[in-house]
């Protein structure tokens, strides 16, 4: 049994690890939307075979990077404001009913954790680091503010939620102006978990979603018109 689990852990680890390259690309604007990923150009770049390239695809399409065409194969997805609708509208239905139930399992453990995430946001905000490092702590503290829910197929589908609307905040992210509100909303959230104030901190958490797809939407509504 030994000698056939190896290989398939091997190939999971190597589409996991294209599947990451790949929405670094398009998330960092390297493969626009409308980009047409070529398996073979991806394989030979890695070092790896196409399977590994076509699992990660399909990962990728599950998580909304990607569409995979007839005949065209895997193309980049295009930003749109009524994608970033129904994206930041899941995140609100989810987000607040999962920090709910995080405050009510919460340890002062916990608490600590999501402190030291703050601190590292803060820290790499005025450091003036890379929005692709800004976003990942940006994740972290979310991530670390639902945890405690206990529901870890819920923070999956937050997850799958998040590597989506990474590509949007960065339409917003990267302006000084909406990091210092960011983190100000941080800030905010964060003494309202830390009291265990569960209405307020979920108030504070939607208007913090909802702020943000605001921004977006907007931006991208103005992209469609004078496109």
């Amino acid at each position: 049994m030994a000698t056939t689990d190896k290989p398939l852990l091997q190939r999971q680890t190597v589409t996991a690890m294209v599947a990451e390259y790949i929405a670094a690309r398009i998330i960092g604007g390297d493969y626009p939307g409308g980009h047409q990923i070529r398996q073979e150009a991806i394989a030979a770049e890695l070092g790896v075979s196409r399977i590994p390239v076509r699992e990660a695809l399909l990962q990728l399409e599950a998580d909304g990077l990607v569409v995979i065409r007839t005949h065209r194969g895997a193309v980049v997805s295009e930003l749109s404001a009524d994608d970033a609708i129904d994206l930041f509208d899941a995140r609100l239905l989810l987000e607040p009913f999962l920090v709910e139930k995080a405050i009510a399992h919460v340890s002062d453990q916990d608490i600590a954790a999501i402190e030291k995430s703050l601190r590292a946001y803060e820290a790499a905000i005025a450091r003036g680091d890379d929005p692709k490092d800004l976003s990942r702590l940006n994740w972290a503290f979310h991530t670390a503010l639902l945890e405690p829910s206990m529901r870890p197929r819920s923070m999956a589908v937050v997850q799958t939620l998040y590597n989506s609307a990474d590509r949007y905040l960065r339409l917003q992210i990267e302006p000084a102006k909406a990091q210092a509100k960011a983190l100000q909303e941080h800030r905010e959230l964060f003494e309202a978990y830390r009291r265990r104030d569960i209405a307020e901190t979920a108030r504070l958490l939607r208007k913090h979603i909802a702020d943000a797809a605001g921004e977006i939407v907007s931006q991208l509504r103005r992209n469609e018109t004078a496109g």
